[in-house]
């Protein structure tokens, strides 16, 4: 009796910090009590807030301290793996419940449609359910920093499954996925610049119904960041001819995960990995890269004498903004490159170095008079203080030459 009392009274305390939902939710429970582990866990996640209590999920009596009565009737200890998809379902998929939210409610239907779901529906256990990405107990909205799915955080939740050599070779993987984003350009704009709209796993192979996009759908998962690069992909000999040899488009020059930092170095290099050496596609990306590095070698020089100009000083503002448009045009040949057309690289350095060379052109003629008018200054000066000493010899002349 001493001890029904007080486990009572510490269920009682238990609950007392809790308000609103929670409180209803946690006061009606004893569960805590004897899982007070995960009662924290649980009190930190967003469902207690939100009224639902731990006999949603598991069933039983949360209103008793005797363990029988309350693990009696439709009570479960631990969701086998292929019914948990199902039973977060029959909240998420609940238009009414969801509608005050505004939670979309078709994320059951697509995880069915999911390599995940599909291989689970065959039996198979291990493939993530929902618990693995969103946790048990302390469930948080994406929004938050310290959910498993926040933006930063969904590499390290995907990588605990896709990184694991061990599950990933039971499938036939070999590659290490988890591992060569985290090498890639995405990965350090998402987690060393924080640009909260660099990709992360889902941005390219989707959420709930996740999968691997096929060839004939790379440029189209890359096209919802790369926009312009595609446009001018879709319009060169590379669109076709990649889908006729079974080639992922994107990927099969810059890799699906491990993708680097771009240069216009690849023109000059990446060609020859399916062209034949010295063939025409290959002459084609080098004279792709000479009009890119004349143009970058003239907005150099331009910079330069825009720093000398400063230094003078001189007024150089719009001279860097014009040196910023000169810029432009030089980023935008690199897309263009994607036509496989010189003409269309051509265009933008040609513009580029147009710029360039009038920034050039007016900087030289300005330091060229500015140096004119030293150099008249100086002259100038010369004559000056030649003629003031040649009056002052003069003058001590004369007085020399007085008697006393």
């Amino acid at each position: 009796m001493k001890r029904s009392r007080a486990l009572a009274a510490l269920g009682l305390a238990m609950a007392l910090p809790l308000a609103g939902a929670a409180a209803h939710a946690a006061g009606e429970s004893r569960c805590g009590v004897c899982h007070p582990d995960v009662r924290v866990a649980f009190e930190r996640g967003v469902h207690p807030r939100e009224g639902v209590a731990c006999t949603d999920c598991h069933g039983g009596n949360p209103r008793t301290l005797e363990v029988a009565e309350a693990h009696r009737g439709s009570f479960t200890a631990r969701r086998a793996r292929k019914e948990i998809p199902k039973l977060c379902a029959s909240c998420h998929a609940d238009v009414a419940r969801m509608r005050p939210y505004n939670l979309a409610t078709d994320q059951y239907a697509l995880y069915q449609t999911s390599r995940h779901g599909q291989l689970l529906a065959g039996g198979d256990a291990r493939v993530a359910v929902c618990t693995d990405c969103h946790g048990a107990h302390d469930i948080l909205p994406p929004g938050d920093p310290g959910s498993r799915v926040a933006r930063r955080n969904v590499p390290g939740t995907c990588g605990r499954c896709h990184g694991d050599a061990r599950l990933m070779g039971a499938y036939g993987k070999k590659d290490d996925p988890f591992a060569d984003y985290m090498k890639s350009v995405h990965a350090s704009a998402l987690l060393e610049g924080g640009n909260p709209r660099a990709p992360e796993c889902s941005s390219c192979h989707g959420v709930h119904g996740v999968a691997p996009p096929g060839v004939g759908d790379v440029d189209k998962v890359c096209g919802n960041c790369h926009e312009p690069t595609r446009r001018y992909f879709m319009d060169s000999p590379h669109h076709d001819g990649m889908k006729r040899a079974g080639l992922p488009e994107c990927a099969a020059c810059h890799q699906n995960h491990a993708i680097a930092r771009t240069s216009a170095a690849l023109l000059g290099s990446l060609c020859e990995s399916c062209h034949a050496p010295g063939g025409k596609e290959v002459e084609l990306g080098r004279a792709m890269l000479a009009l890119y590095t004349g143009a970058e070698g003239e907005i150099e020089r331009a910079s330069d004498l825009v720093a000398r100009a400063e230094a003078v000083p001189i007024d150089v503002e719009d001279y860097r903004a014009r040196l910023e448009e000169a810029r432009t045009y030089l980023t935008e040949a690199l897309p263009a490159a994607h036509t496989l057309s010189a003409g269309q690289v051509e265009h933008f350095t040609r513009r580029s170095r147009s710029i360039a060379g009038e920034i050039g052109s007016e900087i030289d003629e300005k330091l060229h008079d500015l140096r004119l008018r030293r150099f008249g200054l100086i002259v100038f000066w010369f004559y000056a203080l030649l003629t003031v000493a040649v009056l002052i010899a003069a003058r001590r002349a004369r007085q020399g030459g007085t008697p006393s």
